[in-house]
């Protein structure tokens, strides 16, 4: 698709050098669980997204796949950008917070985009927490402790101060990628 050859120009670029994708301006923050790629990689891309937003899932494979295809050069980091209109997203964001905290943040991750379909159009956040906790079973979460981690308050947190940040680095939309700090929408 056209998103996913413009992600990979782009990644393509910086990884040949264009010093300006490159520059060490800005390295996003986030929970280990949150970051895949090695430490040192030449190219750290930042992924602002939603999970309740199509274009993010349609985004979500494409960023996969740039991973996997250099390993060794790029990493992702995934950043929450919850919007308030899309009434399901926080709390899919701390629920994949809790998955994270037990191992399974990506996996997670992946669930979300692959059946937002599902449970996007839920009518309340009532409706929608039996399905992520049943993400949570089928990834074998022990319940009691994922239950634990979605009530607290740090944990929520952790999704606040990524909206905090989304703002602070005027990310209007989403997906949108910062490489090197420099701003790529949609």
């Amino acid at each position: 698709s056209l998103a996913s050859f413009l992600l990979l120009g782009l990644v393509t670029a910086a990884l040949a050098g264009g010093p300006r994708l490159l520059s060490p301006s800005w390295e996003p923050e986030a929970p280990a669980y949150r970051r895949k790629g090695p430490a040192d990689a030449k190219a750290v891309i930042a992924a602002f997204s939603d999970f309740q937003c199509p274009s993010c899932a349609v985004a979500a494979p494409h960023l996969k796949s740039i991973q996997e295809l250099y390993p060794a050069k790029v990493a992702i980091v995934f950043k929450h950008r919850a919007w308030y209109f899309h009434p399901h997203a926080r709390q899919a964001a701390v629920f994949s917070e809790c998955a994270g905290k037990a191992g399974k943040f990506w996996e997670y991750h992946d669930k979300l985009f692959e059946t937002q379909p599902s449970w996007a159009v839920l009518a309340s956040s009532a409706a929608s927490r039996p399905v992520f906790l049943g993400f949570a079973k089928d990834l074998d979460l022990p319940a009691a402790a994922f239950e634990a981690c979605v009530a607290d308050p740090a944990t929520d947190a952790l999704v606040a101060a990524d909206l905090k940040e989304a703002d602070e680095k005027w990310v209007n939309s989403t997906p949108t990628f910062l490489i090197g700090g420099k701003r790529f929408v949609g």
